[in-house]
């Protein structure tokens, strides 16, 4: 996550490289006291409580740092994108999950926006719990600015990495024979929109709808986009099957469903679209009876 608090930290000590700045922050985060900084008590204590202050509920920080930084022009930006982001996660609902802290130093040097780490908690979360850390990630798009060919007339693309810890998803001894499932190709699902400003939360929702009911779905992470990049997306992935949600929604009740092999189209009511791609994709959407 954007790591705001490490305002307070750099108004005391600039850094000269960015190496520095993420051994440094490591130190103070793991070992509670910055190494050869000769900082005063004043300083670190100062240091201290804004880890207090400004680490834990997601929500709560929030306000708190809205508060206090006002006066920053980045870090209002950083908080704003922040809420963006939390008001997203709301949809699925996994925002208790989600926690701030201000001191958390980016993993890698060119992670220079948003970036985020990844715990899996252990034993009882009441009494006492172990956190594992399982992933490591962010945006780097200032990189991909840089290495962009200058020729053309487009902007970059963002850019988001993650590096994954799979030696924890794994048994002590990975070189046994694990058994593990063979992943089958099955139907993926992308849900669209098609007006009413994108209708991001209306296509979340029914992505996680989806999901539970084990059927892939996806939808492309963006505000509004246009049709024309829902149906690249589309071909980009090798989804034939797309639901569009429209603006009257609330209206209608009703969704598009389009194959784009099979060429067919039909309108089915919102609540009946789970049930109706389960018994479609069963089919592999080739009996012609689920179309009329």
């Amino acid at each position: 996550m954007y790591s705001a608090g490490v305002i307070f930290f750099e108004l005391w000590h600039p850094f000269s490289t960015a190496m520095e700045r993420h051994l440094v922050l490591t130190d103070l985060k793991q070992k509670g006291d910055p190494p050869d900084l000769r900082l005063s008590e004043e300083v670190v204590e100062k240091l201290h409580k804004a880890d207090q202050r400004f680490c834990g509920s997601a929500d709560l920080v929030l306000a708190r740092l809205r508060g206090t930084l006002f006066y920053d022009k980045s870090a209002c930006k950083a908080i704003d994108d922040l809420s963006t982001f939390l008001k997203c996660l709301r949809v699925w609902s996994v925002e208790e999950h989600i926690t701030i802290d201000v001191l958390m130093p980016p993993s890698d040097y060119y992670y220079t926006d948003l970036f985020f780490q990844v715990y899996s908690k252990e034993g009882n979360p009441v009494t006492s719990s172990h956190e594992k850390l399982m992933a490591v990630g962010g945006r780097y798009d200032m990189l991909m600015e840089q290495a962009w060919d200058r020729t053309y007339k487009t902007k970059p693309p963002g850019a988001v990495g993650v590096s994954i810890a799979l030696e924890k998803f794994l048994p002590n001894n990975p070189s046994s024979d694990i058994g593990l499932p063979r992943i089958e190709h099955s139907i993926s699902v992308l849900v669209c929109s098609k007006g009413g400003g994108g209708l991001l939360n209306e296509r979340m929702e029914l992505v996680a709808e989806l999901w539970e009911a084990n059927i892939k779905a996806q939808f492309v992470p963006q505000e509004d986009p246009s049709l024309q990049e829902q149906y690249e997306y589309a071909s980009d992935h090798d989804i034939k099957c797309l639901v569009f949600i429209t603006e009257g929604l609330s209206q209608t009740d009703l969704v598009k469903v389009r194959h784009l092999d099979a060429k067919r189209e039909k309108e089915v009511k919102r609540e009946d679209i789970v049930k109706f791609l389960s018994d479609a994709i069963s089919l592999q959407f080739k009996n012609p009876t689920i179309w009329s």
